[in-house]
């Protein structure tokens, strides 16, 4: 498995504690969306159960646990993610019994005589009892097992698990970098530059930026804002953002507003960041600092019984207020 070259320098590190048999029982992968801390958890996982991982630590992708694991059938693996509801659909939280499901294969001996290796994922979207439960599987940890915890928002996660697991942080690109990986993806150079700059230096945003639709609907949130600097009405935009992707609008905006508050440099690149940059340049920055925390509270309340239309409202107001 091929990781992105920011990626490398935490996976050294996590080949260094392997050797030296100093790898604990549960890591956490907590960083923004789109640094690729997913992609850093599968490979270790796959460096773990593999028979003869090659000398930089990377799984073989030949021998029979490669084969297992990627035909999803490796006894040792434990993927864990959202559940389905009784109904069919979807969960929208883990639940205690995944939890206690994940208890007991743990209890089990492992299948093929090495590690077992578990990837919690979101493990920031726990609910309470499942958490409970988790915290004490992490209290008294069985030999031989790694949970690998994965969250892009560390806040939501209860203090007691996250002291109980041993954080891995990533740092992102820097500019060039991020580019120069970007232009591996099949970016041209203009675009890549550009993508960066909206997604505020984030890669993994930054190539979803690289869409013609991702690039219209920047330019209408853009013209959205400039709207309501301008005092219009908050109730149609609030009902349209609600309908088509309010998590996105919201993720979005609150980079662009990171983006347009650095220099002008970073923002050179970019005629959105530029008009971004125009309509709140005379805006009060505290509150604008504290409308940034208001997104991103409204972005994790999407999921709950309250209405999204009137968070967005809600969040709106406060934008208004501080681009006054």
């Amino acid at each position: 498995m091929k990781l992105a070259p920011w990626l490398l320098e935490p996976w050294r590190q996590l080949q260094a504690r392997r050797s030296a048999d100093r790898l604990p029982h549960a890591l956490l992968l907590a960083t923004p969306a789109g640094l690729g801390k997913r992609s850093l958890a599968k490979a270790l996982q796959a460096s773990l159960l593999c028979s003869s991982p090659d000398a930089q630590g990377f799984a073989c992708g030949h021998c029979r646990a490669c084969q297992f694991l990627a035909a999803g059938s490796h006894a040792d693996a434990i993927n864990l993610t959202f559940g389905l509801r009784d109904d069919g659909k979807v969960r929208t939280e883990i639940v205690v019994d995944q939890i206690r499901a994940l208890c007991e294969r743990f209890a089990q001996t492992s299948a093929r005589g090495g590690w077992r290796v578990a990837i919690i994922d979101p493990a920031d979207a726990l609910n309470h009892n499942a958490a409970n439960a988790l915290l004490k599987t992490l209290e008294e940890p069985e030999t031989g097992v790694l949970m690998i915890l994965v969250a892009d928002d560390m806040a939501r996660l209860p203090a007691t698990i996250r002291s109980r697991c041993q954080r891995i942080d990533i740092a992102g690109p820097n500019r060039a970098e991020g580019v120069a990986w970007l232009l591996t993806q099949g970016a041209a150079a203009d675009d890549a530059a550009s993508a960066l700059d909206l997604a505020d230096g984030n890669p993994g945003e930054a190539l979803l930026m690289l869409a013609p639709e991702a690039r219209r609907m920047v330019s209408a949130l853009i013209a959205d804002i400039a709207g309501l600097a301008e005092g219009k009405e908050l109730a149609p935009i609030a009902a349209r953002w609600s309908d088509e992707g309010a998590d996105l609008r919201l993720r979005t905006l609150a980079r662009l507003i990171t983006a347009a508050m650095r220099s002008e440099e970073s923002a050179s690149s970019s005629p959105e960041l530029q008009r971004m940059a125009a309509i709140i340049v005379h805006a009060d920055f505290r509150k604008l600092s504290r409308c940034w925390d208001k997104l991103n509270w409204s972005r994790g309340q999407l999921s709950s019984p309250l209405r999204s239309d009137l968070l967005i409202i809600d969040t709106l107001v406060d934008l208004r207020e501080a681009l006054r």
